[in-house]
């Protein structure tokens, strides 16, 4: 004797009730996901150069002149008579005296300022995106009072 949950359709009398596996159908449902990739790509240049400004500086040198200063004096022995010889009246007697002066020098010397590092750092960020995505759900329609065992959930 067989009982509700120990007769098999599949064992017994499968010929009576055209049960057979041969006869089963399979339905594949699709569903799209997104896929999320990196594509690189060249966003721009950045060019760093350098260029001349001119602009007009003052610098302040101290220097040193010379002078001559000619004074008369009277000597010590002024109005004491000279032996007759001592004296030699002529022309031609000349003090020399060689002037000198400073005179400012300024000369131009480049010196470094500055330097200026260029390079590149990667920096990451979390980017959302959304879109559309389409997905198969199994449609159930039914004629008459078939059993019919229903999955659970629609998705699995």
């Amino acid at each position: 004797t067989y009982d509700r949950n120990t007769y098999s359709y599949d064992t017994h009398d499968a010929d009576l009730f055209n049960v057979s596996h041969h006869d089963d159908q399979t339905i594949r449902l699709y569903e799209e996901r997104l896929i999320a990739n990196k594509v690189r790509r060249k966003v721009g240049d950045v060019t760093v150069g350098k260029h001349v400004e001119t602009e007009t500086e003052r610098v302040s040198v101290p220097v040193e002149k010379e002078r001559v200063i000619i004074e008369r004096v009277t000597p010590t022995d002024a109005g004491r008579a000279v032996a007759p010889g001592e004296a030699a009246f002529g022309e031609g007697e000349v003090a020399r005296v060689e002037i000198y002066e400073e005179v400012a020098d300024v000369h131009k010397e480049a010196f470094v300022r500055e330097e200026v590092r260029v390079s590149k750092v990667v920096e990451e960020e979390i980017v959302s995106t959304s879109e559309t995505v389409r997905r198969e759900e199994l449609d159930i329609d039914t004629e008459g009072r078939p059993v019919v065992d229903r999955p659970n959930s629609d998705r699995i």
